[in-house]
């Protein structure tokens, strides 16, 4: 199956001059996200298998990381070419132009609100990218992230992103890219129908749409101008019903058709200068209990696995609880010394065989560290912070790991050790029959989720009912756990 990876940054010197790559949004999963692409795997937001083009987006969206979903054109010819039956010609976008750019959304539970920024668009170049500010009140209705999201082909014929969180020296770069063929994001126009016109900004502009039912449940339509540039942009995926549901509404203006020109896609300071970030100065050695929520055939082990504190995984959790396919997962708890020299987070992923991180080899000698869902008030997305209003979320990168035994520091030249699984416990008790997901709905902008974390607590303290415990699942091996029902 495909592999999106975390190699390196982004250059597509070999292609035209320096520049950078794609587009997404925020939490622990983008973290699992791009990053992640395990193949042909089971996506909750089809319910069914989906072609290994689409598994890596798909998982992004249910994550909440993706902003958009670009169908592949592959996929586009075998499932939308039935949509063109209209007659009318859908409009050419112009191949390269830039804009104004308003955007909101939301994937599952995590919003995104009142961006204000710029579009850039170059179809010869493949490459497009989003600069903007937005509120992105999941933890905090006031809390304002700046986001860079450069999109574009490779060299080898694959696709890839650059995701920068936050500016200049505070900023940190997220460069994943895979074999993924490049997908236009107006590709499907030219299956699209007529949908009348509106007016958007004071100017009038016809409406083209999509609706795909397979392999998933898609919507798309865009308000094009008298000029050719698109006014406006919406896009849903699953709805009612689903597993998982996402939406993007865009709006573009003062729209030029020009070149960017190459100065505009100079890739950030974050990801030209300063990826990975350097690992926080403080070198304790630190015992902590940290919690991921999966499903076998993943390994029970936290090597090459992203996990979170109390907090930093309830928030990831809270976002994913309406998909029946955690009615099937658990959640674990390990107690494990860690070196607080913390690096950059790392996305790190089971790709359907076995656990992986993905990369810059520095990046990977320390256990990673971000502030919840990307979100948080500390520099660098919360790598050296407490992270006491949204939590810690922690990659385990095998390389990083010691021998048996040993404890983690310089002198070993391990960043940590001794992981000890202390409980596993079934989803489902903890999120539907312990109250956890109508908590995380009443706590949403309302941040440290105070009730949340005390069903939580209350869920791993004990298996007595009673006390607000749930039982133990039992398991084997650790390397292989199974559920024993």
């Amino acid at each position: 199956g495909s592999q999106v990876q975390c190699a390196d940054v982004l250059d597509d010197a070999e292609h035209r001059a320096p520049a950078f790559a794609l587009d997404a949004m925020t939490s622990r999963s983008l973290a699992r996200a791009l990053a992640l692409a395990s193949a042909a795997a089971t996506v909750a937001a089809t319910g069914g298998l989906v072609p290994d083009s689409w598994a890596a987006q798909l998982e992004a969206l249910r994550s909440g990381d993706l902003l958009l979903f670009v169908p592949p054109m592959a996929e586009l010819e075998l499932h939308a070419s039935q949509a063109v039956a209209s007659g009318e010609q859908p409009p050419t976008i112009p191949e390269k132009w830039s804009s104004s750019l308003t955007v909101d959304g939301e994937f599952g539970n995590l919003p995104y609100a009142d961006g204000h920024g710029t579009f850039l668009y170059d179809r010869p170049g493949k490459r497009d990218r989003m600069t903007y500010s937005c509120k992105v009140p999941y933890f905090d209705p006031v809390q304002v992230q700046f986001r860079d999201n450069f999109r574009m082909a490779t060299p080898t014929g694959g696709s890839g992103i650059n995701l920068t969180f936050g500016k200049d020296d505070d900023g940190v770069c997220n460069p994943l890219h895979g074999p993924m063929p490049w997908s236009d994001m107006f590709a499907w126009l030219q299956y699209a129908k007529p949908a009348g016109q509106k007016i958007v900004r004071g100017e009038t502009c016809s409406v083209w749409s999509l609706r795909l039912t397979k392999p998933l449940v898609m919507n798309a339509s865009v308000c094009v101008g008298s000029d050719s540039l698109p006014r406006e942009f919406n896009q849903s995926i699953g709805g009612p019903g689903s597993a998982f549901s996402s939406s993007a509404f865009m709006q573009f203006f003062n729209a030029t058709a020009e070149d960017p020109g190459e100065a505009a896609f100079t890739p950030t300071k974050a990801c030209g200068m300063h990826y990975p970030t350097k690992p926080c100065p403080d070198g304790k050695v630190i015992k902590m209990d940290t919690y991921r929520i999966w499903s076998p055939p993943e390994p029970f082990e936290l090597a090459n696995r992203d996990t979170g504190d109390v907090m930093g995984d309830l928030s990831f959790v809270c976002t994913q609880g309406s998909g029946a396919a955690y009615k099937s997962k658990v959640i674990s708890q390990w107690s494990v010394e860690v070196s607080s020299a913390f690096g950059q987070y790392a996305f790190c992923n089971f790709n359907g065989t076995a656990n992986v991180c993905s990369g810059r080899e520095t990046q990977l000698t320390s256990v990673g560290r971000r502030s919840g869902q990307f979100s948080g008030k500390g520099p660098l997305l919360g790598q050296c912070s407490v992270n006491d209003d949204t939590g810690s979320q922690y990659s385990f990168p095998g390389t990083a790991q010691c021998p048996p035994g040993v404890s983690p520091g310089a002198a070993t030249n391990c960043a940590w050790g001794k992981a000890v699984p202390v409980r596993t416990l079934a989803a489902i008790c903890v999120m539907q029959e312990r109250g956890l997901l109508d908590a995380c709905k009443r706590g949403i902008g309302h941040a440290p989720f105070e009730e949340a974390i005390g069903i939580w607590k209350k869920a791993f303290a004990s298996a007595d009912a009673s006390l607000g415990g749930c039982p133990d699942v039992p398991t084997t091996a650790e390397k292989d756990i199974q559920l024993l029902v």
